[in-house]
């Protein structure tokens, strides 16, 4: 993907980026908190993280709530790709829940004009009484 001008991915955190999720936080609290050093914290929970050049430059919960970014790159608009994806994420678990409607099965299907696939809600065909 790209936005503000530069190539980042979207991925869920990882163990091993915990120290640089520690730094990203220790960043966005010192820009947010100039007075109270440390105040920045990593969000709790699952965490979808937004990567450029082998750094993380945002994160967002996946339940939802504030992310921590970069202060010192444009991340408004990664920001808001980590909430639209955390959301999408979150209404595919509500779909694949039980009792949820379409049978909770996956299957690839090409997306509309862009070449690539995604993951839509399988449903059972319709049978005739």
């Amino acid at each position: 993907m790209t936005a503000n001008n530069y190539d980042f991915i979207i991925r869920e955190a990882q163990p091993v980026d915990d120290a640089a999720l520690r730094r990203l936080a220790a960043l966005d609290g010192i820009a947010a908190y100039p007075e109270e050093p440390g105040r920045g914290r990593v969000p709790r929970g699952r965490l979808l993280v937004a990567e450029a050049d082998g750094r993380l430059v945002a994160a967002a919960p996946l339940s939802g709530g504030p992310a921590i970014a970069d202060p010192f790159r444009q991340t408004a608009g990664v920001v808001s790709l980590l909430g639209l994806r955390a959301a999408q994420l979150r209404g595919l678990a509500d779909r694949r829940a039980p009792g949820a409607r379409g049978g909770g099965r996956l299957v690839p299907v090409a997306g509309v004009g862009s070449g690539r696939t995604s993951a839509v809600p399988h449903r059972k065909p319709a049978v005739a009484a």
